[in-house]
């Protein structure tokens, strides 16, 4: 309805003479304001030489006319023309029919109502498409892959992996819900000086090399945990001793090489990291189709470097190859080191041609912390400059850091806060909620809901709050049953799933799980018009969130509707009418659409 709006007062002011300003309709934030709004009127003010408020009543007044002739001509609407006010009244009857009527206020904004009609039609549409219900294809469909997650073997996977897979996770849902074509990327560092370090802590120091052989029965978390010591361990002999500096070094080129004498330690610890990471993304609800490594561009991307040395895209500095990035408005950085191997600038150009190969993209998301941000824009151009295909087809998507209250986390260190730890303690804080609770939980019932809202406290965290600002994560607020969180959103879904169960209504058919349609009642309270404003809201929502990458807007969304359900709620006896029984499906409806784009799983009873 936000482009049709659009549309209308484009073709007025075309109408007017002016073709040269673009006119904005927005969702207002309070309904007294009307349902959308528009600022046309101060745009036009310079042009037209009059006062925004002259404007807006000029404008008001041709909408009202339209509105009257749409009213009056009926049936014979489709072959009316009017040349003095629209091309074809026609092209815009849905929207003036939608229209209930429009106010003028200072300085000069346009506010629109809709009819009750048109709300309780929102309303409909959700109980007719049920999932569909805010799904969208664009004209101009993309092959989008989407690299998020990024962990690297033998390393830790820590709170910053959590929220970097929670955010990729959530932009997919929503681009495929525009009706893009996604591929779900997951590139991660199996080769390198890290792997090196933890290698030589499981070969070298005492502590770990007496355990190898009995960690190998160990459950995978155990595998992990110990591995994670090991290479903490190699880091620190790494900069203690110039001997295990040189030993760790050696490791390194013995890994490239598949030396024997390394190789077959390297594959085994690979897959502990590799299964653990697994069991992870299945926690969260995350799958991918192609998992790219390290090790496999390794020598295709010094390939690409050589070819691109002869070009004249790379140059030697000091015995290295560098892409002189000064020359164009960045900064330098080594694709190939002064010891002939690919850095990780020099592996992303195998990666990046890979990636263009095996997909024919339109667009690449990297999910990246902020400190890569520079990183980035260097790789962007110098893959560019190798293969022009790929200009302007990437894209940083940046996220930000997540920090406890002992500050920024180093895996280096070993002071490392896991992402399955988090997840561990949101779902024991939930499990003390639920105990307190008086309904009579089964054991797995109580284990299911523990586990499905501790994700959903711990993604809703980290997506209600603007993409690339850091956080402090609360784990109290997150877990939370009240306020802006995940648990108060599938407790709110759960709210309603009860009342429609409780109330045994004929209009639902609980065998098939349709609603038969009956919205011929309909008489809108403040409340029932408000949620039904939201609803009718949804769909722009879900648009908007996509577009600019901002899952913070369906947060806000979710749980501004969700506060608007539990007042309905409290003032009102639901299970009595039909329309009101079909508005809370609605809501329930939209709640399990929005949390599915946010990668959160509803419970059907809290």
């Amino acid at each position: 309805m936000k482009i049709q709006l659009q549309h209308l007062f484009q073709d007025l002011l075309n109408d007017m003479g002016i073709d040269d300003v673009v006119v904005d309709v927005v969702m207002t934030e309070n309904a007294t304001n009307g349902d959308y709004t528009t600022n046309i009127a101060m745009k036009l003010a310079n042009v037209l030489k009059r006062s925004p408020m002259d404007i807006a009543l000029q404008v008001k007044k041709e909408v009202e006319s339209l509105k009257l002739k749409v009213e009056s001509k009926g049936e014979d609407l489709n072959k009316a023309k009017d040349n003095q006010n629209i091309s074809s009244i026609a092209t815009h009857k849905d929207i003036l029919q939608a229209i209930d009527h429009i106010e003028v206020v200072t300085p000069g904004f346009i506010n629109i109502f809709l009819t009750e009609a048109s709300l309780s039609n929102s309303v409909s549409e959700v109980l007719k498409l049920k999932e569909s219900y805010g799904t969208s294809s664009l004209k101009e469909v993309k092959t989008i892959m989407v690299e998020f997650a990024h962990p690297n073997t033998h390393k830790a996977f820590h709170i910053g992996h959590l929220r970097n897979i929670t955010t990729g996770e959530c932009v997919v849902r929503l681009l495929e819900a525009t009706g893009h074509t996604i591929i779900r990327a997951n590139y991660q560092g199996d080769v390198g000086m890290h792997i090196a370090k933890a290698l030589y802590g499981l070969m070298n120091v005492s502590e770990f090399a007496d355990q190898v052989e009995s960690m190998r029965v160990k459950e995978i978390h155990e595998k992990v945990e110990f591995l994670g010591k090991a290479y903490a361990a190699g880091s620190a002999a790494f900069e203690a001793s110039d001997e295990a500096k040189v030993a760790i070094k050696d490791i390194n080129i013995k890994i490239y090489a598949k030396d024997e004498s390394v190789y077959p330690l390297y594959k085994e610890t690979r897959q502990w990291s590799l299964d653990y990471f697994e069991a992870i993304y299945k926690r969260v609800g995350t799958h991918y189709d192609r998992y790219y490594f390290e090790g496999e561009v390794y020598e295709t991307g010094k390939k690409y470097v050589l070819e691109g040395l002869e070009k004249g895209i790379f140059e030697k500095s000091e015995g290295a190859i560098i892409f002189a990035g000064e020359k164009v408005g960045l900064h330098n950085r080594v694709f190939i080191s002064s010891e002939g191997n690919p850095t990780y600038e020099g592996k992303d150009m195998g990666l990046g041609r890979l990636q263009f190969d095996e997909y024919h993209l339109d667009l690449v998301l990297h999910v990246l912390g902020p400190e890569q941000y520079g990183y980035t824009r260097v790789m962007f151009e110098a893959l560019a400059q190798l293969f022009p295909d790929t200009r302007d087809k990437q894209y940083h998507l940046v996220y930000g850091w997540v920090n406890l209250k002992s500050g920024k986390m180093s895996s280096r260190s070993g002071n490392v806060v896991l992402g399955e730890w988090l997840l561990d303690e949101a779902k024991k804080e939930i499990k003390n909620i639920l105990s307190t609770n008086r309904s009579n939980y089964t054991e797995v019932d109580q284990k299911d809901i523990a586990e499905k809202a501790a994700v959903a406290a711990v993604k809703y965290a980290f997506l209600r709050v603007s993409i690339n600002q850091e956080i402090a994560f609360d784990l109290n607020n997150s877990v939370s049953f009240e306020g802006d969180s995940g648990p108060y959103l599938l407790y709110t879904y759960a709210r309603c799933k009860s009342v429609l169960i409780k109330s045994q209504s004929p209009i639902l058919n609980t065998q098939q799980g349709s609603w038969k349609l009956d919205i011929g009642d309909w008489l809108l309270n403040p409340e029932e018009r408000l949620l039904a404003r939201y609803i009718h809201f949804y769909p722009q929502i879900v648009a908007d969130t996509a577009s600019s990458f901002s899952p913070s807007i369906l947060c806000k969304y979710l749980f501004e509707l969700a506060s608007a359900f539990n007042s309905f709620y409290a003032k009102h006896k639901i299970g009595e009418s039909a329309s009101r029984l079909q508005l809370t499906e609605a809501v329930s409806q939209i709640l399990k659409n929005g949390l599915y784009l946010l990668g959160i799983t509803t419970v059907e009873k809290m």
